[in-house]
């Protein structure tokens, strides 16, 4: 396993949904989930142009393999209607580095035992 393929997820969703969704970015392999509330500061016109009209959001952040990108995205849009407007903003972010071997597995969801991978 290597850094090149882990990324960083992040979900902004309405804040009703945000139980849901992490439980079923759970079932797609999503790692290390966390979740943060959020209030949307953005100007009113700004919101409806990018589809986001509720103020009370979450933030989901959580770690994914490359390779399940996809996959997030396929259930992003069938499970919570991504594809539509004002249903809520995913995006990746790649990392490129991490404190260790023992972070790497942990933020990948690798199994370890006492430190090291099993």
């Amino acid at each position: 396993m290597s850094t090149s393929e882990l990324k960083t997820l992040f979900i902004i969703i309405d804040r009703k949904n945000a139980d849901k969704l992490t439980q079923s970015l759970a079932t797609v392999g999503v790692n290390f989930q966390h979740e943060v509330f959020a209030l949307g500061t953005a100007r009113t016109g700004f919101l409806e142009v990018i589809g986001i009209g509720e103020t009370e959001k979450m933030l989901v952040v959580g770690t994914i393999k490359a390779e399940q990108v996809d996959l997030v995205r396929s259930l992003l849009e069938t499970e919570f209607g991504f594809s539509q407007k004002g249903s809520g903003i995913a995006f990746t972010v790649p990392i490129s580095a991490v404190g260790g071997p023992a972070s790497l597995y942990i933020l990948a969801g690798s199994p370890m035992k006492d430190g090291r991978k099993k």
